[in-house]
């Protein structure tokens, strides 16, 4: 009968445990610590329902007098009350924004609600980057902080003796972080001191806003992300920039003209999917490293590249679809120090004019089309100027030079897959002889070289003319006192 009695008794007592914790769940002892709440709510000496950030950890509360439902994991209030009396205060709501005095300055403050706006479009955020964008110190990294990542204060060139008042976002740098947002419009434009915005390595998309109202904007870095559609039109007008990097996206269509008047010193299209002929105004450019590799452009190089001369240090053609003969003017660009054509459909001999590129430290022209003698006038730059490597394999030349030979021998001239007689890994003898029976187009030969180059005796022209048909691949190299 006891026994019947007491069970009875537990099944009760567990039944209103269940119940309880329908409703309660036990605050946890890692929970953030608050202050208790008096069960007198009346009594105006009962402490805070604030945490206490800072203070001693209150001593947790006790199972078996306070149940209460964790909204959030950091955030728990409880009432010590008996277990029919739970009670638990509702999440507290979010800190409010900063107010205008909590900023710097003016401008600092119109460009919070900028960067809250953007961050809330941010689809992708692997680094945790835009947990850092919160509260009024936009500009931390000025003084040594570790907030809003990515963006970085100056003060404007105008304003340059009042720093303290005019400090602003000058530049933003997100290269390599992975953010994702649908478009960068209404962000980017929205910065009216911004003079760069680097964003390489990231999901960006979209279009790219109208930037000409940004008037120490000049560095613009778009590259690997996911752009796509035609080249973008908003890029055109800035007459300022002179950093434009659009590589690794899937821009594609023409270039326009007017991006060859921008006054660049660096221009990056490379890896996109851009076609048609290269501008005519080519030679226009001011850019000292250009860069249109890996895309689909058609045509000849234009020879308006000679215009380039005072300017340009590295160019490259590579991996495209470019054709015709090999301009003579490419040797008047001075100051060329890398020169790259590989991979096209370029045909023709190799201009004498290419021996005064007394800078030049790397040339590319393997893959193409070429063909008759490789010319010592410029194999001698590996000897009287600054030449390092020298590719011409994968093409249909028939013949070296002296001073080429001793370039093949010290490896720094690469001849594979050509039409030299009795030289290791050339193309079949049939194959040679099938391309000089039909070559794909007839490229005049210039005999002039438009420098002085001691010592070397300009060439007949006949030196370099295709073979007669049938001649194959059976040329011999020119004779040692030839000097060509």
């Amino acid at each position: 009968m006891a026994a019947s009695r007491h069970a009875r008794l537990l099944a009760f007592a567990l039944a209103l445990v269940l119940v309880s914790l329908q409703h309660c769940v036990v605050c946890q002892s890692n929970h953030t610590h608050f202050s208790m709440i008096s069960r007198h709510r009346g009594d105006p000496n009962a402490p805070s329902r604030r945490p206490i950030r800072g203070s001693e950890p209150a001593p947790a509360p006790s199972p078996d007098s306070c149940y209460c439902d964790p909204t959030s994991e950091d955030e728990c209030y409880c009432e010590p009350t008996s277990q029919d009396d739970c009670w638990c205060a509702p999440t507290p709501s979010p800190s409010p924004s900063p107010s205008p005095k909590d900023f710097l300055n003016s401008k600092i403050a119109v460009l919070y609600p900028v960067i809250q706006a953007f961050k809330q479009t941010i689809t992708s955020d692997p680094l945790g980057i835009t947990k850092t964008w919160v509260g009024p110190e936009i500009c931390s990294s000025r003084f040594g902080g570790d907030m809003y990542k990515g963006f970085y204060c100056e003060s404007p060139p105008k304003s340059s003796g009042d720093k303290n008042s005019t400090l602003t976002v000058a530049s933003i740098d997100f290269n390599g972080y992975g953010l994702g947002a649908p478009s960068l419009a209404g962000f980017i434009d929205a910065f009216p001191d911004l003079a760069l915005f680097h964003a390489n390595s990231n999901n960006f998309s979209g279009v790219i806003p109208n930037l000409t109202g940004l008037p120490f904007f000049y560095e613009l870095d778009l590259s690997n992300n996911k752009f796509s559609g035609d080249f973008p039109a908003n890029v055109v007008p800035l007459g300022g920039l002179l950093f434009l990097d659009l590589r690794f996206n899937k821009f594609a269509g023409v270039v326009p003209s007017p991006v060859f008047d921008i006054s660049l010193v660096a221009l990056f299209l490379n890896n996109n999917g851009f076609s048609g002929e290269i501008p005519n105004n080519f030679g226009s450019t001011t850019a000292e490293y250009l860069v249109v590799a890996n895309n689909q452009f058609t045509g000849p190089i234009p020879k308006s590249i000679y215009n380039t001369s005072a300017n340009l240090s590295e160019v490259l053609f590579l991996n495209n679809r470019l054709s015709g003969c090999l301009p003579y003017e490419i040797g008047l660009v001075e100051g060329l120090t890398v020169f790259d054509a590989g991979g096209n459909e370029i045909t023709g001999p190799i201009p004498l004019s290419f021996g005064c590129l007394a800078s030049v430290e790397e040339l590319n022209l393997a893959g193409n089309q070429l063909y008759g003698h490789i010319p010592d006038v410029l194999c001698l730059l590996a000897k009287n100027g600054k030449l390092q490597n020298l590719s011409l394999s994968d093409n249909y030349f028939h013949s070296v030079g002296r001073h080429c030979l001793e370039l093949v021998r010290s490896r720094v001239l690469d001849v594979r897959l050509n039409c030299i007689l009795d030289f290791p890994h050339q193309r079949p003898v049939l194959e040679c002889a099938r391309f000089y029976a039909d070559p794909p187009q007839h490229c005049p030969f210039v005999p002039h070289i438009p420098c002085d180059l001691p010592g070397f005796r300009p060439p007949l022209a006949a030196a370099a003319a295709l073979p007669a048909k049938g001649g194959g691949g059976g040329v011999l190299p020119a004779k040692r006192g030839g000097g060509n």
